[in-house]
């Protein structure tokens, strides 16, 4: 740790060689101190400025290297020792915008750590230098490596690169992004079998879902899951039940579906946008997207199978037209898409009755009818519309038989 005379003058190296920089570009550019300035800035401010009696912020220097076309980059560092330095001091080259291909790379690594390919997330990761780019870009970094070495049994690894995430998100001040770190963090603990630490970063992650400053169900679910089995480890069957019972509570709470899914990550993503957390709303807003695209994919193969069907009843191949709208009406059944459903079921209802399967006909539409009533909470006449299906249901077998 570098005492604070040492800071102090890591500071003034660091605004002496920013000045001469922009003194130096300014000149060979012909622009004078106040051409420079205009209009955000004083000629006294760049002034000050080139002769290194003042450090400027990131933002004023951001403006400064697009008026003199230059990267931040060069006014910042001018050698390796100088970027250390600049970084030292609270400035990152990249933090006049994030290196948009280090985003992609950071969010194909993290789909790639989801599919449980730690290796080649690993290789994605390797060439991104940390010097190089924006805080929060740091913080994914470290992160994601830390999910690595946990995808990969590399516990004691997977701690120190999480506890960097954590001071990380400290640096960002952004609770959330140090509680999702924290309970990764947790979790390493846990699998070192240090179970006190495992318990007590688990226990702050749950603080902020209690304070609403999480509103993540996945997360929630995740933390309660956690926390139950470190009490279990610990002994404390009470709380391990609690929290087991808390966590079924939370998965029984949600609707499973994938529009469900994707109506509240869309909703969580319009709450970060509103409050201005807007890396996070990019990254539930690209979720949901996700989500809906995945639906759209699957209605897709439902309304396929469906016209196969059609196909394969052109041609008088009667059976395998009926497999093939079956399946088409479970797939759209699935996504809860009523309309999809409904043109799937009607070519199957058509094709019983050019068999002369008309109970079944019946018995279907009783089934759907039913189905409709359980969701306006009119449970009596569901079941008895479920008892007429049943009762359809089987007139038509005994036809079969016969």
């Amino acid at each position: 740790m570098p005492s604070s005379l040492e800071a102090a003058n890591v500071g003034k190296a660091v605004a002496a060689r920013v000045g001469t920089n922009i003194r130096e570009v300014r000149t060979k550019l012909g622009m004078t101190q106040a051409q420079l300035a205009a209009p955000e800035f004083s000629i006294s401010y760049i002034s000050a400025i080139e002769r290194g009696k003042i450090r400027p912020s990131l933002k004023a220097l951001s403006i400064l290297a697009r008026r003199l076309d230059v990267p931040l980059t060069f006014l910042l560092e001018g050698s390796p020792a100088g970027a250390a330095e600049a970084r030292a001091v609270g400035y990152s080259p990249a933090d006049s915008g994030p290196d948009q291909k280090i985003d992609v790379d950071l969010l194909q690594a993290s789909v790639l750590i989801q599919q449980g390919a730690y290796e080649e997330a690993k290789e994605l990761l390797a060439p991104i230098q940390a010097e190089r780019i924006t805080t929060d870009q740091v913080y994914r970094l470290y992160l994601l490596r830390g999910q690595i070495h946990l995808g990969t049994n590399e516990y004691q690894e997977a701690v120190v690169d999480l506890r960097s995430a954590v001071t990380q998100a400290e640096s960002l001040n952004d609770s959330e992004s140090v509680e999702r770190a924290r309970n990764l963090l947790g979790r390493a603990y846990f699998l070192l079998y240090n179970y006190t630490l495992a318990m007590e970063n688990h226990l702050r992650s749950n603080t902020a879902i209690e304070n609403s400053q999480i509103n993540d169900p996945v997360f929630a679910l995740d933390v309660y899951s956690n926390l139950a089995n470190d009490y279990f480890r610990q002994g404390d069957l009470e709380k391990a039940v609690a929290f087991y019972h808390r966590a079924l509570d939370m998965f029984d709470g949600l609707e499973r579906d994938s529009k469900s899914f994707a109506q509240k990550y869309m909703e969580i993503s319009q709450n970060y946008k509103a409050v201005g957390k807007l890396t996070m709303a990019r990254e539930y807003a690209l979720r949901s997207l996700a989500l809906y695209e995945m639906r759209d994919e699957q209605r897709l193969v439902g309304l396929t199978h469906q016209r196969l069907g059609k196909t394969l009843e052109k041609q008088n191949n009667l059976d395998e037209a009926e497999q093939e709208y079956r399946r088409a009406i479970a797939i759209e059944q699935d996504l809860n898409d009523a309309v999809s459903a409904s043109t799937c079921h009607t070519s199957l209802a058509e094709l019983l009755l050019k068999r002369g399967r008309t109970h079944e006909i019946t018995a279907s539409a009783y089934f759907r009818y039913a189905n409709l009533l359980e969701e306006r909470g009119e449970v009596q006449r569901s079941l008895n519309a479920i008892k007429k299906a049943y009762e359809h249901q089987r007139q038509g077998k005994r036809g079969d038989i016969e």
